[in-house]
């Protein structure tokens, strides 16, 4: 069953083509257009460098999946992460002459397990498939997206007390992993509130231009590379940013939204881990990994929906003319 999202029209979708003027091309000798032949195509080049075009007609964002898809990859994460670990743990403390020591670094493996099956698959897609799925602007492979990068980062800082607090041991230390894999995350979110110029290509913004808020590129690269959706999905998106004002203010909010919620979460497994028994705060801090990112997304939903159709009224008082020529249009269909 294919889900649509409210606010977000499932039609064709008007997307901004920004071309370079014709003056520049011709302003290149032909000797160094030899040189510099590519295989990227004029439609992908840098998004931000390119002349906006006045957009005559609301932006659509063509994005569908299935629910069916959503639900076994949150099984598939709550089975490695969650219940997997659990399984291990309790029954080995508890009728066995393990170490607590023992026990963490057997149930430790279990916590790699999904990111050594979904990370791969994403890499295989951004690299084998560039140009279906990767980034405008530049077909070479090693150019990841800003949610590949980051979430790699993230992984590996992750990894550091999986591997160290087994084998010191630390445990409070190894409870805080989550928190490893959730505040580095957090912090690329908070400095992309600030809108720094970009030291190096970020998604298919390149380096030089002032960095969009983090929600923006999580948006772009899941939905063109996870969700299959494309280059088209991509350039969509950064058309309706061009166009549209209420949408770059929800893309703040919402990095906001995430910024504070990936705090909170941070500050409420601190004071578990070092204030509860090893016993009670092993399943809490992995459970309560999952009930934070489900209660922060249906938080982000409500807020959304809200702006989405805020932005679309925003739309019919700036455009009125276009509104009326679209609606006489569909009643002569």
């Amino acid at each position: 069953m294919r889900k649509q999202i409210q606010g977000v029209e499932m039609k064709a979708v008007p997307v901004v083509h920004f071309v370079p003027s014709i003056a520049t091309w011709s302003s290149e000798s032909s000797d160094k257009q030899e040189k510099t032949k590519t295989s990227v195509s004029v439609a992908d080049l840098d998004v931000e460098s390119q002349p906006q075009r006045t957009q005559s007609s609301f932006p659509e964002l063509h994005f569908t999946y299935r629910r069916t898809y959503i639900f076994l990859y949150v099984l598939f994460l709550l089975l490695c992460n969650f219940v997997i670990p659990c399984i291990l743990f309790y029954p080995l403390v508890s009728f066995t002459k393990l170490s607590n020591k023992g026990v963490i670094g057997i149930s430790s493996v279990a916590l790699g397990i999904s990111s050594c099956f979904d990370s791969p698959i994403r890499l295989y897609r951004l690299v084998r498939h560039r140009r279906t799925f990767g980034p405008l602007g530049n077909d070479n492979w090693w150019y990841l997206d800003f949610t590949m990068w980051t979430n790699t980062v993230a992984l590996l800082i992750f990894a550091i007390p999986l591997a160290i607090a087994p084998v010191v041991p630390l445990f409070d230390f190894f409870l805080m992993s989550t928190v490893m894999l959730v505040g580095p995350i957090g912090l690329v979110f908070f400095i992309s509130l600030f809108r720094p110029r970009l030291p190096f290509r970020c998604s298919s913004d390149p380096a030089g231009e002032r960095m969009k808020p983090a929600v923006f590129y999580i948006i772009e690269d899941v939905a063109s590379v996870d969700f299959k959706h494309g280059k088209e999905f991509r350039r969509a998106l950064h058309a309706r940013w061009h166009a549209s004002p209420p949408f770059q203010k929800l893309m703040m909010h919402l990095t906001v939204y995430w910024t504070i919620s990936a705090a909170v979460y941070c500050g409420v497994t601190a004071a578990v881990t070092w204030t509860t028994s090893l016993r009670f705060a092993f399943a809490w801090t992995l459970g309560q990994l999952f009930v934070w990112a489900g209660v922060s997304a249906l938080g982000c939903r409500i807020i959304a929906k809200r702006s989405l159709k805020n932005e679309r009224k925003w739309w019919e008082r700036e455009h009125p003319k276009q509104n009326d020529e679209d609606v006489k249009a569909s009643s002569l269909i």
